[in-house]
């Protein structure tokens, strides 16, 4: 049977993919940052891709995981056959600007926007718990009390 623990004489080694692929990831941004003297431009590899969260208009929502910081986030992908007109594009770069500019509790956040050659990506927090519109559908309707705590 497999350890998911490798104990050698210095130190305990968790074998998991997610370590192997940062461990990997790190040294590969420390050969660039060696060869380039700069932080390399970020790349679906910084990611590994859990599940599928819902599709959108303009594309889909994947659940990721950030190899360096292991932390869960929120990956909007947007094909980018999509958005190649003039009213989709800006629809589209409208949304990073507001996301970018707002800072609020309630509102998710963006951390990182970035490009493949087929898609355009945007980096969120991830939210566990589902959005508004799940949350009234459950319940079928809110009273006032917990309307007003939501909206405030």
């Amino acid at each position: 049977m497999n350890s998911p623990v490798h104990i050698s004489s210095s130190k305990v080694v968790l074998n998991d993919p997610v370590t192997e692929d940062r461990e990997k990831l790190v040294r590969y941004i420390k050969a660039y940052v060696k060869k380039h003297s700069k932080i390399p431009h970020t790349t679906l590899d910084f990611y590994r891709f859990v599940k599928l969260l819902g599709k959108g208009a303009f594309g889909k929502i994947t659940l990721g995981i950030h190899k360096l910081t292991g932390k869960y986030v929120a990956i909007k992908s947007i094909d980018k056959c999509n958005i190649k007109d003039e009213y989709s594009r800006r629809k589209v770069f409208q949304e990073v600007y507001i996301l970018k500019k707002i800072r609020h509790s309630c509102v998710i956040r963006l951390l990182e926007v970035f490009e493949s050659e087929k898609h355009f990506l945007m980096v969120m927090e991830y939210s566990g718990g589902g959005d508004l519109l799940q949350y009234v559908k459950k319940r079928k309707r809110l009273n006032e009390q917990s309307a007003k705590a939501i909206f405030k």
